[in-house]
């Protein structure tokens, strides 16, 4: 049933007073606050009327009113404006990725917890396991004195790099021939068929500058070892604590329990993902335990495969602002992997 202005203008009052408070609202709160040139008395009526339409709730006799998953979703889907964070915030998260994008994994602490800190909630992203093919090449790129970025290409592009120290004494032209010694034994191997016996043999051929080659040997087998499992970064998630939703401890433990296990935010997320940010209201959750949250997500591509970014929060969550800032940060990322220099 669609909603005409008033009707609408009055259920956006009332998210917006309840999200920012927590508490249920009046008609005359309504008229007062929102300068709506109607009365009291008309307020309470088309309020009774949305309510009864299934877009509000009266927790108590005789209280205001709050939202309904319903009135949520109603509002995000045919009202809402997303709230992109300000100029200020997005200068600092590409100042974020600038000063981190030698790391990947430094990438997406920061990324986190930029998220978490703009929205109040917590923050999650999920980096894809890596689909190993065919080994294309590995870079050695000098950063500063004493590192370099060990950058390892396959058939579908970048699927790793690492920073990692050297000695001083090693040039620029040393780490390209390390490279070529690394690419003349490896190039056109299955990624999964490498043994680490083709990665010792390279050892004794540069005795002079075996400590680099130890190095970008470690990071080979860093790629070995954990390419098949996604990689879960959770931050903020003890902004949870400061909603009043959830006081009660027994209901807090479980949510914190989801947070703190990997396999389970996994397995709330549904598998297939676009990259428009994507919004699932309470009880739209199916999975146990997570159904008096919401969550905010959207993916981001990596390496051709499809990463997942978000935060999760209450119901009576700041979607607009969520929404907004969710999808700034998958932007950003998409222009940081498009545009880095190394690619």
């Amino acid at each position: 049933m669609s909603l005409d202005e008033r009707q609408r203008r009055i259920l956006e009052s009332i998210i917006k007073d309840y999200v920012a408070t927590a508490e249920p609202v009046g008609s005359r709160a309504v008229v007062k606050k929102h300068a709506l040139k109607i009365s009291a008395a008309t307020v309470r009526n088309e309020m009774a009327d949305l309510e009864e339409m299934g877009y509000l709730e009266q927790p108590h006799t005789s209280a205001g009113r709050i939202p309904s998953e319903k009135g949520f979703r109603f509002y995000v889907d045919y009202m809402m404006e997303n709230e992109t964070p300000s100029d200020e915030a997005i200068d600092f998260l590409h100042q974020v990725l600038k000063d981190r994008i030698e790391e990947w994994n430094d990438v997406m602490q920061g990324v986190g917890h930029f998220l978490s800190q703009v929205t109040n909630y917590a923050s999650f992203i999920i980096v894809p396991s890596v689909k190993l093919s065919q080994f294309h090449n590995l870079q050695l790129i000098p950063i500063r004195e004493g590192q370099a970025l060990v950058l390892v290409v396959t058939d579908i592009g970048i699927i790793m790099h690492r920073k990692i120290s050297i000695p001083r004494s090693i040039q620029p032209d040393d780490l390209m021939l390390i490279g070529d010694l690394f690419n003349r034994a490896l190039r056109g191997k299955k990624m999964t068929e490498l043994q680490r016996s083709d990665l010792m043999i390279l050892r004794d051929e540069l005795k002079s500058r075996r400590q680099v080659i130890d190095k970008a040997m470690e990071a080979l087998d860093s790629l070995l070892d954990n390419s098949q499992e996604d990689k879960v970064v959770i931050r903020g998630a003890l902004n949870i604590i400061n909603e009043p939703e959830f006081k009660d401890l027994d209901k807090l433990k479980r949510i914190l329990t989801i947070l703190e296990e990997d396999g389970q935010l996994k397995d709330i997320l549904p598998e297939q993902i676009s990259e428009e940010v994507d919004i699932r209201i309470g009880k739209e959750n199916h999975a146990e335990g997570i159904q008096e949250l919401s969550l905010v997500f959207a993916g981001y591509k990596t390496a051709g495969e499809m990463g997942k970014i978000g935060v999760i929060g209450p119901v009576r969550m700041e979607y607009w602002k969520a929404a907004g800032t969710v999808e700034s940060v998958r932007k950003a990322i998409d222009e940081l992997l498009q545009n880095r220099k190394f690619k």
